[in-house]
């Protein structure tokens, strides 16, 4: 059996998408920062929740960097 390449293993696995448009980024990142808030709101301090938390503040930011937001208004935004 032959040994696959790392350039194949990378193409296997890579999952084409089409580019979001603005709207739908939009979209997107105004439910990950309500669901931040909300989450945060909860009482629960488990390891979990704080992956959680961690997971919808990193891809709020990467989105909010995706729509031209300035670093620190995607903070202001998201945190309050």
């Amino acid at each position: 059996m032959r040994r696959q390449t790392t350039r194949e293993i990378i193409e296997s696995q890579s999952i084409v998408e089409k580019p979001r448009s603005a709207p739908e980024l939009l979209a997107r990142y105004n439910l990950r920062r309500q669901q931040y808030k909300e989450l945060k709101m909860i009482s629960d301090n488990s390891p979990e929740k704080r992956e959680q938390i961690a997971m919808l503040y990193a891809e709020a930011k990467v989105l909010g960097w995706a729509l031209g937001k300035d670093e620190k208004k995607i903070i202001r935004e998201i945190s309050f």
